[in-house]
């Protein structure tokens, strides 16, 4: 299973790695057409807004926890006894798949209902908008489903909830 989410991690990163160098071609492009020639590309603040920031972030989010990227306020654990330590660390683990799994179904029942009402980009009417917001539970989901594997690391103090350092794959 560990091997199967690396290597999706993997596919989602560079997807958002992709989208991110989209975003950035298809502004330059919009800003340049707009003070150049006048002429901006007509939907690319949809485009962008819309798909390509979602994707560069959401798709990026297990690659984010599983690096240790995410801010944590440690002052208070870090000078527990270390028993008292290892509970808390459980009850942060568990607080903090909790919450990813309140969002993935917040989420996914907002996507649902973009899909029903076949919401479209405003300039755009012939591009849908839900596929943008099913995005979102799905990097939500794996990075949930990386916390859950990842919390019979917690005893030994290598989750990467509360690790600093980068893993390796």
């Amino acid at each position: 299973m560990q091997k199967f989410l690396n290597a999706f991690e993997l596919v989602m990163v560079y997807v958002s790695c992709l989208s991110t160098f989209v975003l950035m071609l298809l502004t330059t492009a919009d800003a340049g057409g707009r003070y150049l020639f006048n002429r901006p590309i007509t939907g690319a603040y949809e485009i962008t807004a819309n798909y390509l920031m979602i994707a560069a972030v959401f798709l990026a989010v297990c690659y984010g926890y599983r690096t240790g990227a995410y801010i944590r306020v440690t002052f208070l654990a870090d000078r527990l006894p270390r028993e008292v330590k290892l509970y808390v660390n459980y009850f942060v683990q568990a607080v903090s798949m909790l919450y990813g799994i309140l969002l993935i179904v917040a989420t996914y029942q907002q996507a649902l209902r973009v899909i029903a009402n076949h919401t479209n980009l405003s300039s755009l009417e012939s591009v849908p908008l839900g596929p943008a917001y099913v995005i979102v539970p799905v990097g939500l989901f794996f990075m949930s489903l990386m916390m859950l594997l990842d919390i019979r690391k917690v005893r030994k103090g290598e989750s990467s909830l509360f690790t600093e350092e980068s893993p390796t794959a």
